[in-house]
């Protein structure tokens, strides 16, 4: 349903998050596309994969937890700052950085998503307005 609210769909088999490099690929497509649109405004959504499971290969352990979450969104925020700096360093850009859901991870017996729990119904928002 998504994509169809898009003129255009950039999907690859290795943005997703079984690909442990995932989210440099996203940005070095991102960065291209946005390269093809310098003249003209763009809305770009990038949905970075990384932090959604199978994250366990960036911990080497054999099940998804909060850790490797956490370490998927490690890796993720120190390949995001390049799309940020490749977007502003040539114009002024409204970015929006903000999560779909959350997960639980045996929070009051619960794993996963799709439930109704404050793990995963409250999730992080940003908003910048570069110069």
């Amino acid at each position: 349903m998504l994509p169809e609210m898009f003129d255009e769909d950039h999907w690859r088999p290795h943005f997703c998050s079984p690909e442990p490099d995932s989210t440099r690929h996203q940005v070095d497509h991102a960065l291209t596309v946005a390269e093809q649109y310098a003249d003209r405004p763009l809305f770009l959504f990038v949905n970075v994969s990384a932090t959604h499971v199978p994250h366990s290969h960036y911990t080497g352990d054999s099940g998804d937890s909060w850790q490797s979450q956490a370490a998927a969104l490690a890796y993720a925020d120190e390949r995001i700052g390049r799309l940020v700096d490749g977007l502003t360093g040539r114009k002024r850009w409204l970015i929006i950085m903000c999560a779909d859901h959350g997960d639980a991870f045996g929070e009051d017996g619960y794993h996963g998503r799709g439930i109704a729990h404050p793990t995963v119904l409250n999730v992080p928002f940003a908003a910048w307005l570069s110069a």
